[in-house]
């Protein structure tokens, strides 16, 4: 085994120090309720891999999020070829960046990873995290949205550019429309079709490749990027749009009152294509961003029990293209019948009609029901 190292916090012993004092001397002072502190997002930092001397720009990146953000991190560095000391870390994190390479983790390390990412919650991938755990190279297409297909010669360099229909993405905010590569373009051509580029690289010779982008899995914002060398952490074009990922990933979950088209790309759902997805999304979509519930069964189906604060449109009914066409297209809806059938066939026919985000539940009703789900008669 090599040198164990401590996982990295950002939040100092001094601080929690004073946090304590200044909580005991609320408390002293006879107040109703200690002085609240407000808990800081927490980043784990993985780095795996030896070519881009992540054990090295990694932890310098940490220390630079405390300085202006005052998040809490954790930075993780491999003992081994194929392992952590412990990946314990990623059960309290909020957010986790990957940059590791062809890692084969032992079981309850790849279980742990697993579990971090089947949680919904937040991941960023750089460089070489797209073949970051070779007994789960899956992670690249599933997770990250990449399709990753070797690289063009290193003596080749090039430039990053914004994707021209990017403009106006929050990861985008103050990163020039055009910066220097660190290192040698990668292949990842074509995306997962959730996938939403946001920076397209090219070097002589050879056609644009993706290089930055946006990805959706279980509900969760997924950023990554090929850039990542050390090069590029001295170039403060690819700082912020790292900076500005973080900030994207970690941002709340939309409220009542954000746009149908925040809610979209915070799940992923393309326009004018059904998103299909369980009972665990669809109640997490349902509660967390106040969407309108859309029922197509029958009556007597209907009345038989559903969905807190459903809207009733019968598929089966000759006016349900008339009554569909009274309901603002732009808004997102979660549409469900019994078994999933009718609802993808009312999905397909609503977006021909226009509308421009449907969410079908698969399993329907009945899934909802025997998931133990709220219902009312």
């Amino acid at each position: 085994m090599g040198n164990l190292q401590r996982p990295r916090r950002c939040l100092g012993q001094g601080m929690k120090s004073l946090i304590r004092f200044f909580v005991a001397a609320g408390l002293l002072a006879g107040l109703a309720k200690p002085f609240a502190v407000e808990a800081k997002p927490h980043v784990v930092l993985l780095s795996g891999e030896k070519l881009y001397d992540s054990a090295v720009t990694l932890p310098k990146y940490a220390e630079a999020l405390e300085k202006k953000f005052g998040f809490r991190c954790t930075t993780l560095t491999r003992v081994e070829k194929n392992e952590f000391a412990n990946l314990d870390a990623l059960g309290q994190a909020d957010l986790v960046i990957f940059y590791m390479r062809r890692m084969t983790l032992p079981a309850d390390q790849l279980g742990q990873v697993k579990r971090y990412i089947e949680s919904g919650k937040p991941v960023i991938g750089l460089r070489t995290a797209s073949h970051a755990i070779q007994n789960w190279l899956e992670m690249d297409k599933l997770v990250l949205g990449g399709n990753y297909q070797g690289h063009h010669k290193n003596e080749l360099h090039g430039n990053a550019s914004v994707v021209p229909g990017a403009k106006g993405h929050p990861v985008l905010n103050g990163v020039g429309s055009e910066f220097k590569m660190g290192g040698s373009l990668y292949k990842n051509t074509p995306l997962a079709k959730q996938g939403k580029p946001l920076l397209t690289g090219r070097v002589e010779g050879h056609p644009a490749e993706p290089v930055a982008w946006t990805h959706s899995y279980k509900g969760n914002r997924t950023f990554y990027t090929s850039l990542g060398h050390k090069d590029d952490f001295a170039n403060p074009q690819f700082v912020k749009l790292l900076d500005n990922a973080v900030a994207w990933c970690l941002a709340k979950s939309a409220k009542p009152g954000a746009s149908p088209a925040d809610v979209a790309d915070k799940y992923g759902i393309e326009e004018g294509k059904p998103f299909r997805i369980g009972v665990s999304l669809f109640e997490k979509m349902w509660k967390t961003d106040n969407l309108t519930l859309l029922d197509v069964r029958t009556t007597p189906e209907y009345k038989a029990g559903h969905i807190p604060g459903t809207k009733w449109i019968d598929w089966f009914s000759p006016k349900f293209a008339d009554e569909v066409a009274k309901l603002d297209k732009d808004k997102v809806y979660l549409v469900y019948c019994a078994g999933g059938v009718r609802s993808a066939r009312a999905c397909k026919k609503m977006s021909e009609m226009g509308f421009k985000y449907t969410v079908d539940l698969a399993p329907g009703f009945n899934g909802w029901k025997a998931a133990g789900k709220a219902i009312e008669k």
